[in-house]
């Protein structure tokens, strides 16, 4: 995965820098007071229903257009009289989807955004790191303009720059799995993703769970093939209302499974992700594995 830096001017606000979502009040002050249009920037790393919708200035660079799926590590203005040249942040699995207008009071200020990414993988650092440029540009040169493509050196220097400055094990734990899937040579990289997803169904199935969204729009996160990025609470909610019986067939699931204690059941989409459907309790089913795959490959 291709890693991409962003300069941005400081968050003019009073309350702490890229923390949360503007006011409406806010906003009208950052329009008028930041040269590149800071109330965008204040917005980067604000989750909206576990997605963030982020905003990339004017002038980015032309390969962060191909909706291939990147890293992005956000750094302060060198001149900035204050917070200067810091890397502040860092978001991966993004896209580039084109400039599409925000929704709720941000409409109304003619607010936009450019890409995407999951909040999951999307962090601001606890503590900045000084001297960004030096870390990032090594020998290489930024040119002129807002972004830029860091290189296989720029992008080891950071990786290392960054994991070494976070102490806590769960901070360490979302940027291991923000990098993974990036080339970087690390022992510190190469998570189970799939292990993980399901570990936390097991978790999930042992509490209430007695409303859960879902989310009508599943994103996609690059490890070695393309996957939906699932909602485990789904898959533990719809597990555990079949009560151990498939949907189909009414009969009991084959055997018991080691991860959640009860009969085996797969959760399947009535609408496939890759069709749209949304990955939501409406839209799954609890089925045997036979069923299961009568349902993908039967007549």
């Amino acid at each position: 995965m291709r890693m991409f830096v962003v300069r941005l001017n400081p968050d003019p606000r009073e309350s702490p820098p890229y923390s949360r979502c503007p006011t409406a009040k806010e906003y009208e002050r950052v329009w008028h007071s930041s040269p590149m249009d800071g109330f965008h920037e204040a917005v980067n790393f604000h989750s909206e229903n576990g997605v963030i919708r982020g905003y990339l200035p004017p002038k980015h660079l032309r390969a962060m257009r191909d909706g291939e799926p990147f890293i992005l590590v956000t750094i302060t203005a060198k001149t900035a009289m204050q917070n200067a040249n810091e890397i502040v942040g860092l978001q991966s699995g993004c896209r580039y989807v084109g400039e599409s207008v925000r929704g709720g009071r941000g409409a109304a200020l003619g607010l936009t955004w450019h890409y995407y990414c999951p909040a999951s993988l999307s962090m601001l650092l606890p503590e900045p790191i000084h001297h960004a440029r030096e870390i990032i540009l090594g020998e290489e040169t930024w040119v002129w303009g807002p972004t830029f493509m860091a290189q296989r050196a720029s992008q080891q220097r950071t990786a290392e720059a960054i994991l070494t400055s976070v102490k806590k094990a769960a901070d360490k734990r979302k940027i291991e799995r923000s990098l993974e899937g990036s080339g970087i040579e690390s022992d510190r990289l190469g998570l189970d993703v799939e292990a993980d997803f399901e570990a936390e169904v097991s978790r999930q199935i042992k509490k209430p769970l007695r409303e859960v969204k879902g989310n009508p729009n599943p994103l996609q996160r690059e490890v070695r093939s393309l996957q939906y990025v699932r909602d485990p609470k789904v898959v533990a909610y719809v597990l555990r209302q079949s009560k151990g019986k498939c949907f189909d067939c009414k009969e009991m699931g084959p055997f018991v499974s080691r991860t959640t204690g009860l009969p085996y059941l797969e959760v399947h989409h009535i609408q496939t992700l890759k069709e749209g459907g949304a990955d939501t309790v409406e839209n799954t089913l609890a089925l045997c594995p036979n069923c299961h795959r009568k349902r993908h490959h039967g007549c």
